[in-house]
């Protein structure tokens, strides 16, 4: 049995049938994004949908009949890359880094140090940046490299 939890169906009342379809006509839309539009501007305006959300879900659904025809099927399936998503992945990798640090070998962690100095503003990035560093210790005649993390150390490499 296919889950279907997240769909609803609406029965409305005259008044409100009519105004979706009022908005229906005067926008273009299709029947669903007549209901999903003013349901998006509702949860914005309220305070259940953050700005980000809200103008991707405003934009998909403030499309036309008329316009969506015109857009090749690839562009409407396309997911729109906000800031915040890809932030959110970047702190994601970082995060995955840091828990497996030990295990990389030196010049992916070299890789992952460089990378993580051009992402500085993300949270995961400045810890790899800052929690880890290198030590070089003279070892009898040979320079050795002592990866570390604080406060916990790890094998020497």
């Amino acid at each position: 049995m296919p889950f279907s939890e997240h769909c609803y169906k609406l029965f409305l009342n005259r008044k409100l049938y009519l105004a979706t379809v009022k908005l229906q006509a005067d926008l273009g839309l299709g029947r669903s994004y007549s209901v999903m539009l003013p349901f998006v501007e509702g949860l914005h305006s309220m305070g259940y949908l953050g700005d980000a959300d809200y103008e991707v879900y405003k934009a998909r659904y403030s499309v036309s009949l008329e316009q969506e025809a015109e857009i090749p099927t690839w562009k409407r399936e396309k997911k729109v890359e906000t800031k915040e998503n890809k932030d959110r992945q970047l702190n994601r990798h970082y995060s995955e880094v840091l828990k497996q640090w030990s295990k990389l070998s030196s010049e992916a962690q070299t890789i992952h140090l460089k990378k993580a100095e051009e992402h500085k503003r993300l949270k995961s990035a400045r810890l790899l940046k800052s929690g880890f560093g290198i030590i070089k210790l003279l070892c009898g005649s040979q320079m050795r490299k002592l990866r570390f993390r604080l406060p916990i150390f790890f094998d020497s490499c």
